[in-house]
């Protein structure tokens, strides 16, 4: 298997991706992982066929064909050499996978498949153990990140970058920088070769390659202040600018839809109300703020911005599980405390829970469940029945990233700690002062952790302990790690780095 044919990195015959898998702007133009967004594994070959051996995986990761939701997946895990070929990266020696997950990466060693539901005759294991340096970008390829927390299921975790990982990261030099000037410039959404920064006062389309500015979006400024998060989706730009209202005092927000191409205005419509979240899934922009005369949270069609629903509580964080999204609140003190689950595309109601405020932190991969926290504690929330399963305590979340086995959980204290996924049972912990201001991120199997400081750690999320990387100076915002590239702003420019 040398490494000048490289074909489907899930080894299969199935075609790769699958046709209908992403929406066709949605579609990357380079090879990636099985784990692909938006928010679902692709599906590979069954786990009773045999597995093509002419495949490729990157040095210090394993292929693990695991069933997810009855059906069987595959996809690359960390491999640590010194715990055996069955072993996962931060397990101990004759114990099973209960911690190391997808994205938590391991250090460099040799490449074999990962026992999992099914085990591999053992001349597939040896012919598939190779070391394969991990690849630079190529020139002109086109990275993924569509939102703050890269998908719309808010799981901070990118399951695509073969590039920028443990062993490459301290490799990283800086590729450009943008021209300062800006203010209030914000982590950055990356999509169909275009690099999309907004600031206090507009969005600047740059080049992903070169920085190169493509176009600029700047509203009236007398008028409009305080944006949102923007949102790619379909080939369009969708952001929020808090207006300043004709009567003094009244809440008022424009809703922006730019085409992503060119920057040109497709189409904008009023909300009332103040704008600190928004979401976009299905055709439906939902936004949110608590706001002091009207519903807290408001739902639009994308299309041609209808009002479809709106409700007198706060959706807390951008979150949707299958088109689902959890409200809370009292609405302005005038009802009692409740959380609901609704439907994103009717406003229905589909489960409403009294006298508990739960905070939206980021969906499964299924769209089956949201995590949340209640309290104190990190709860699972069925996303169909309402049912509440704890899964730990004492941790008050305010961020979480979502791996396939694990939960990197920021509290609001500044801790960062790593829980399984299933157990909730804490793997490692470690204090980070002031890193609940931003959240962190897992891209390439390295977790990346922002702090109010200016200061990034860059951790090995297999055990929390730092790696050698550049310091990223300055960084006052999340990174965004896609397609070999590491991006950073300072509050005034972008950075890029690459390998």
């Amino acid at each position: 298997m040398g490494s000048a044919r490289r074909r489907s990195p899930c080894c299969s015959a199935t075609p790769w991706p699958p046709p209908n898998a992403l929406p066709p702007d949605a579609r990357p133009a380079r090879r990636q992982s099985n784990l692909l967004g938006p928010d679902r594994p692709h599906p590979v070959q069954p786990l009773d066929q045999p597995a093509s051996l002419d495949c490729w995986t990157p040095k210090g990761f394993a292929l693990l064909r695991r069933a997810v939701g009855g059906q069987p997946w595959t996809s690359l895990e960390p491999y640590d050499h010194r715990h055996g070929g069955a072993e996962a990266a931060g397990t101990q020696p004759g114990t099973k996978d209960k911690g190391a997950g997808f994205g938590d990466a391991a250090p460099t060693g040799e490449v074999r498949v990962k026992h999992s539901l099914k085990v591999l005759t053992a001349a597939a294991v040896l012919a598939m153990t190779v070391a394969m340096p991990a690849a630079p970008a190529a020139a002109g390829g086109t990275g993924w990140w569509a939102m703050s927390g890269y998908l719309v299921s808010n799981s901070g975790f990118n399951p695509n970058e073969s590039n920028v990982t443990v062993p490459t990261v301290p490799n990283l030099k800086l590729t450009y920088t943008g021209a300062p000037g800006r203010t209030g410039q914000r982590a950055p959404v990356v999509a169909d070769g275009l690099v999309y920064t907004q600031d206090d006062r507009g969005i600047t389309a740059t080049d992903e390659e070169t920085g190169a500015q493509k176009w600029r979006f700047e509203p009236d400024p007398e008028r409009f202040r305080w944006p949102s998060h923007l949102v790619h989706t379909a080939g369009q730009i969708v952001w929020a600018m808090n207006d300043s209202p004709a009567m003094p005092g009244l809440d008022s927000t424009q809703i922006f839809v730019l085409d992503a191409a060119t920057g040109t205005v497709v189409r904008d419509f009023h909300d009332e109300g103040v704008v600190t979240q928004i979401l976009v899934d299905r055709g439906v922009v939902v936004v949110s703020g608590e706001s002091r005369y009207s519903n807290d949270t408001r739902a639009y069609r994308l299309a041609d911005g209808q009002l479809l629903w709106q409700r007198n509580q706060y959706m807390k964080q951008p979150v949707s599980a299958s088109g689902r999204v959890v409200v809370s609140g009292t609405g302005m003190g005038a009802g009692p405390l409740t959380s609901t689950i609704v439907d994103i595309g009717t406003g229905n109601i589909v489960h409403t829970t009294q006298d508990r405020e739960y905070r939206p932190l980021a969906a499964d991969e299924t769209g089956t469940k949201f995590y949340v926290g209640w309290g104190h504690s990190l709860q699972v929330l069925d996303a169909t029945t309402g049912t509440l399963t704890w899964l730990a305590s004492n941790l008050y979340p305010r961020f979480v990233v979502v791996t396939p086995t694990r939960l990197y959980v920021t509290s609001t204290g500044g801790t960062v700690s790593a829980l399984n996924r299933s157990t909730g049972a804490t793997i490692w912990s470690r204090s980070i002062p002031e890193s609940q201001y931003q959240r962190a991120i897992i891209a390439g199997g390295v977790l990346y952790v922002t702090a109010k400081s200016d200061r990034v750690y860059t951790l090995n999320p297999v055990d929390g302990a730092p790696l050698k990387a550049p310091a990223f100076t300055g960084a006052v915002d999340q990174l965004v790690v896609t397609y070999g590239r590491v991006y950073v702003t300072d509050g005034t420019k972008l950075t890029v780095y690459g390998l």
